[in-house]
């Protein structure tokens, strides 16, 4: 299996490259039609499919992903965007209840709608069909290929009330759904969340902030509700050093209500900082940390404790042809105790990646990287993962 996985591999490869030299051919001037079509070809290797600590099984996902783009801009008072994208994957190792060959894909509506010269609406709409990388039973990551419906829909209202001084509103709303019937029962959730944020201009490059935000997370498994609310109060500065560099901290306070009548409220101090490079240096970067209460990533809880660490550094190492990207994460997540079947306990996922995007030609690409992740987790399995991707995109 894994031989077969390499020769996978290496012919995903030579049509990669088979299809970069056709785009470059096919390829010519920027034409006026608001419908941009792509094509992307590639796929990933897993040393460790399922995220099992003993047994692991490798396997390699061929992908090949057409895009249809359609964009609309009426000056700075319109804009629409509708992507439809279908995906074929092609598993060399599936599992006993994995299909070889799946068909999923993905459509989003994003518009854009300036009423008067001070206010903007934005709303969106995405609905995709995919394989889930969460679903877990009994601790442990059985199915890294699940299928589910996943959609995620928003409405967003700007209003600069005056030269210094605006605030935004934006209402969130999305919803899992399994196809499998026993996953489904366990798994299927719904979220809604909505936020208020003023800001106001002080002067000398300084913004003061605000956010006051409620989100709701609905998860009804069989033994017990899962759903919990979440109220969040912020407050913080925004600083702009230069045009190219942007440092934000913000912090407040979040209490959470079970929907489980049996467990007693909480409430915790937050907190995020940020600083962004991004201009046409050939070196740009992104550092962020947060602490505070996030949706959960084990199915047995309601509510997890975050602390979180990112970076991003991307370097151009030839202007307009190659850029190397190195990412880093760090998340220590805490679960309180919500019963017996969910006892409570901590977990640590580290993640650190590269990855190298060289144009062939303008609408031309090739990308390919490598990530490591590693989850150390008193809840389920502790793990490593080795991911390798090579893919080519090309559009016209």
């Amino acid at each position: 299996m894994e031989s077969l996985s390499v020769r996978c591999a290496i012919g995903i490869a030579a049509a990669c490259l088979s299809v970069a030299a056709a785009g470059g051919q096919m390829l010519s001037e920027e034409s006026d039609t608001p419908w941009q079509l792509s094509l992307r070809v590639g796929g990933q290797y897993s040393d460790n499919r399922d995220g099992t600590t003993t047994n692991a099984q490798g396997n390699f996902d061929g992908i090949m992903e057409p895009c249809a783009d359609f964009r609309y801009r009426d000056a700075d008072r319109t804009s629409v965007r509708l992507t439809l994208t279908p995906v074929l994957k092609w598993h060399s190792n599936p599992r006993v209840d994995q299909h070889e060959t799946d068909l999923f894909g993905a459509a989003g509506l994003d518009l854009m709608y300036r009423f008067t010269p001070t206010a903007t609406l934005n709303a969106g709409d995405r609905l995709s069909y995919s394989d889930d990388s969460q679903v877990i039973e009994n601790g442990i990551t059985v199915r890294r290929n699940e299928s589910c419906f996943q959609n995620a829909a928003y409405v967003g209202v700007d209003e600069a009330l005056t030269a210094d001084a605006g605030v935004g509103g934006t209402v969130k709303s999305a919803s899992t759904r399994y196809r499998d019937d026993s996953v489904a029962r366990e798994a299927d959730s719904d979220s809604l969340s909505g936020d208020v944020a003023p800001r106001y201009l002080v002067g000398c490059g300084w913004t003061v902030l605000g956010l006051a935000g409620v989100s709701e997370f609905h998860e009804a498994k069989t033994e017990r509700n899962r759903g919990s609310t979440t109220v969040t109060c912020d407050t913080g500065v925004e600083k702009t050093f230069t045009t190219d560099l942007i440092g934000k901290v913000t912090g407040g306070y979040q209490a959470v209500r079970y929907d489980n009548s049996d467990l007693e409220s909480a409430h915790m101090m937050n907190g995020q900082a940020e600083m962004v490079f991004q201009s046409t240096a050939p070196t740009r970067f992104r550092v962020g940390a947060g602490y505070g209460y996030q949706p959960p990533s084990v199915s047995a809880y309601s509510v997890k404790k975050a602390t979180t660490l990112s970076g991003t550094i991307d370097h151009d190492v030839l202007a307009d042809r190659l850029t190397v990207s190195l990412q880093g994460q760090f998340v220590e997540s805490q679960y309180r105790g919500e019963g017996e079947e969910a006892p409570g306990g901590s977990e640590k996922m580290t993640r650190i990646g590269v990855h190298s995007t060289y144009y062939l030609t303008k609408k031309c690409a090739l990308t390919g990287g490598y990530t490591f992740e590693k989850w150390e987790s008193s809840l389920r399995d502790s793990f490593e993962r080795n991911l390798v991707d090579l893919s080519v995109r090309t559009e016209w």
